[in-house]
């Protein structure tokens, strides 16, 4: 099966899809794609995880200027990598077509980090493409596991647990957003039912230059459980891992969406 580009245009220029359309084409690989709309409100960048994880599509690439990646722009495609890679098993290889792309570097957040940024007149683009579509989709080590989980009509929530061992206790927490609900149960699946032990709700805590509003249980997790957490909002940056309030400093994950 040959390989496909899904390509995220920023901003709505037709003139801009069809020549990188063309590009794409050229080089023998399927493309398809759709102009973003920033509406985190309605969650409209969950509308393009189906396709990216798609078994064909084998590159997700972005296309926008610097001014383009505005902070709600940022939280958005945060979330659709974090989606994507829960979903696909892996980490689908990212490009990203900016005018200044020392400028979009800079501001590309963790769930974006792994992107290249090129100029579209880059000479090697198209051959770049290619090899990045046709790579076999990796495999990335980590401490934990997360999933978002954007639900029509119910909200946005955030699925976490520990990759190997447990965690004894558990705290999550987000910047710029609330928490409306937290359970715990088997990874994989919100509970309907959760016994929480000890909840503590709505502390705050700062980290660096962002406050989050953050709830923690003592509830046990193995690899084989999850926490579920409602975010009220549209966070910024995310914490999580385990918790222990007897200790003098906390020893979380955290996240930068934007």
């Amino acid at each position: 099966m040959s390989k496909s580009v899904w390509i995220t245009m920023i901003k709505k220029d037709e003139t801009q899809a069809r020549a990188i359309y063309t590009t794409v084409a050229k080089y023998g690989l399927g493309v398809e794609g759709h102009f973003w709309k920033d509406d985190l409100e309605n969650m409209e960048w969950s509308g393009a995880v189906p396709e990216i994880v798609k078994s064909q599509t084998g590159l997700w690439l972005i296309v926008g200027d610097a001014e383009d990646f505005s902070p709600s722009v940022l939280q958005g495609l945060s979330l659709t990598a974090l989606t994507v890679l829960a979903q696909k098993g892996g980490q689908i290889p990212v490009m990203v077509l900016a005018d200044d792309p020392d400028a979009v570097t800079a501001l590309l957040p963790a769930p974006l980090a792994m992107a290249q940024v090129f100029a579209p007149d880059n000479p090697a683009l198209g051959a770049k493409m290619t090899a990045k579509a046709n790579l076999p989709l990796k495999t990335v080590a980590s401490d934990y596991r997360l999933n978002i989980y954007a639900l029509p009509r119910v909200g946005l929530w955030l699925e976490a647990g520990p990759a190997a061992g447990d965690w004894n206790g558990i705290i999550v927490g987000a910047a710029g957003a609330g928490i409306d609900a937290l359970g715990v149960g088997p990874a994989g699946d919100i509970p309907q039912h959760s016994t929480l032990e000890y909840p503590l709700r709505d502390m705050k805590l700062s980290l660096g230059d962002r406050e989050f509003t953050a709830w923690a249980v003592r509830n046990n997790l193995t690899q084989n459980d999850a926490v579920y957490v409602k975010i009220k909002g549209n966070p910024e940056a995310l914490i999580f891992g385990p918790f222990d309030p007897d200790a003098e400093a906390l020893d979380v994950y955290t996240l930068p969406l934007c």
